[in-house]
């Protein structure tokens, strides 16, 4: 496929191409696996997490927490996640019962964020990409050098997931993963690039949706907002079977179908079979394609890092979208890199 070049964009030159700054820092994501080990390292003697945990953040760090606390439900905890916004406004509508309060934002200066600190009834753990207000000013920090100048979020997501679910498995009392492995596998997820760029070109799609269930869910819904993010483009997310109840009237032949299984259910068949029934293209990232017109398989690991292998994958299906689209990822309208107030 050949990429149109779009002048009065900020680019950046890598071995003779040009690409965007959100295409090189997505292609990070192994680099960012090796970084998030570094930060668990640093804090792995000091930070002993409890069993009772509020995770909190905003846009992408909201998606992000929820998967940080079904991982920590997963391992035996209690995790509940809420967006700072409610956190801050609506907390009375919500069951909280937290020992610890983990705040989570790339740039460490978003004012939700920030002024949950302000309110909390327990110690706080603050994640974020730079020593910033939130590494200061929360009772425990967990710094993941994983810088970006584009303002989407990208391998920032899957590092900062991987430190953590690190820091959770040691304070549990599982062993942490080889991270050695996952920088590898992280390797494999990135090499479906073409594919997915040719998958853009082959299908001009006008509408997509996200579907995944359990620890994927939050994939999809982060899927959702890049899409958003970068191409300016109608998007939706739900989970997977969900999609059967209401949702799928808006389904049709301009549809594409982001599909990610973590494990095969014979309902995953039926419902390609019915998507692809009403006209739609179904994508599946899974370990096999059950039938979908596309299909990226899925590196055979634990259940707990399928989200770091498939991000990668919904973050190029966005980038070459916008491309396409002739717009400019790295700063999409009406966006900014830091959200204040």
């Amino acid at each position: 496929m050949r990429l149109r070049r779009i002048t009065g964009l900020r680019v950046i030159s890598m071995g003779g191409a040009e690409m965007h700054a959100t295409l090189s820092e997505i292609r990070k994501a192994p680099e960012g696996i090796i970084k998030a080990q570094e930060a668990f390292e640093s804090v792995k003697d000091e930070i002993s997490l409890p069993r009772r945990i509020t995770y909190t953040g905003c846009g992408s760090s909201n998606f992000l927490s929820q998967l940080l606390a079904m991982a920590t439900n997963a391992l035996g905890g209690e995790g509940f996640s809420l967006p700072s916004s409610e956190f801050l406004n609506a907390r009375n509508y919500y069951f909280l019962n937290h020992e610890l309060i983990v705040a989570i934002s790339r740039s460490g200066e978003t004012t939700e964020v920030l002024k949950v600190l302000d309110v909390a009834n327990s110690k706080t753990l603050g994640i974020t990409a730079y020593e910033s207000s939130l590494s200061r000013n929360a009772d425990y920090s967990l710094v993941v050098h994983t810088p970006e100048e584009s303002v989407v979020m990208t391998h920032s997501f899957q590092a900062f997931y991987f430190a953590y679910l690190q820091l959770l498995r040691n304070s549990y009392g599982f062993d942490p993963y080889d991270h050695s492995d996952v920088v590898e596998l992280s390797k494999e997820a990135l090499a479906n690039e073409d594919y997915v760029k040719w998958m853009v070109e082959d299908f001009d799609f006008k509408r997509v949706f996200f579907l995944g269930s359990g620890i994927l869910y939050p994939v999809a819904l982060e899927g959702m907002l890049k899409m958003k993010e970068m191409a300016l483009f109608w998007s939706e997310a739900c989970q997977t079977f969900e999609v059967r109840h209401g949702f799928k009237s808006v389904i049709d032949s301009e549809t594409l179908v982001v599909l990610m299984v973590d494990y095969e259910h014979e309902w995953h068949e039926k419902l390609i079979k019915e998507l692809q029934g009403q006209g739609a293209k179904v994508l599946l990232i899974g370990k096999e394609s059950l039938g979908a017109k596309y299909f990226i398989e899925m590196p055979r690991s634990d259940s707990l890092l399928k989200p770091i292998f498939v991000l990668p994958v919904v973050q190029l299906l966005s980038y070459y979208k916008a491309v396409k689209r002739g717009l400019n990822p790295d700063n999409p309208r009406f966006l900014e890199k830091v959200v204040r107030w």
